[in-house]
């Protein structure tokens, strides 16, 4: 767990933090790759673009993640 001030970030918040990061850094070289002066899409749109699906991807993840934290801590309070 890392402490910043008065917040506590532990491992959920800073794994969706790293691939949130990681998501963008393969969103904004897929746009340039992608990116030709003979199309009409320009690279500000397709950075947009790819950044809402790498936004999603970690929207996912997150709620994936919490629903799991979530029924574990369920299952041990259970004693199941």
């Amino acid at each position: 767990m890392i402490r910043i001030g008065k917040f506590e970030l532990g491992f959920a918040p800073l794994s969706m933090v790293f691939l949130f990061i990681v998501l963008s850094i393969f969103a904004i070289s897929a746009a340039v790759r992608q990116a030709r002066p003979e199309w009409p899409m320009p690279l500000s749109s397709l950075i947009i673009i790819n950044e809402c699906m790498a936004l999603l991807g970690t929207l996912i993840y997150g709620i994936l993640l919490h629903l799991t934290v979530a029924l574990t801590g369920w299952i041990r309070s259970r004693g199941l």
